[in-house]
């Protein structure tokens, strides 16, 4: 809510309207929220945060094996070079980029 404007909530629509003071025209709208009739709220509120929160278990579970996998794959393929340059016999120190001004 922007200073110098109010909600009002409408009690025919339910409905929520910004009005600015000064002019008195409406800012923003918003519609009633749609609820389903006879069911329980807290219930459903309840189910909806404990999926999210299983949801949201399973992909952090999942993203630190991802993270375990992408570190061994990681670590194989730097033993798989290190292993072909020390059969290669190339002793040489690679060119550093900052050397070369």
């Amino acid at each position: 809510m922007a200073e110098g404007t109010f909600l009002i909530d409408c009690p025919c629509c339910k409905a929520r309207i910004e009005v600015d003071a000064k002019t008195g025209k409406v800012i923003k709208h918003w519609e009633k929220p749609k609820v389903k009739e006879g069911g329980d709220l807290m219930a459903e509120a309840m189910k909806k945060m404990q999926a999210d929160k299983s949801r949201l278990d399973d992909y952090f579970n999942n993203a630190g094996k991802s993270m375990e996998e992408k570190k061994k794959e990681l670590e194989r393929k730097f033993a798989e070079e290190k292993k072909r340059i020390e059969d290669s016999g190339d002793t040489s120190k690679p060119i550093n980029p900052l050397d070369l001004d």
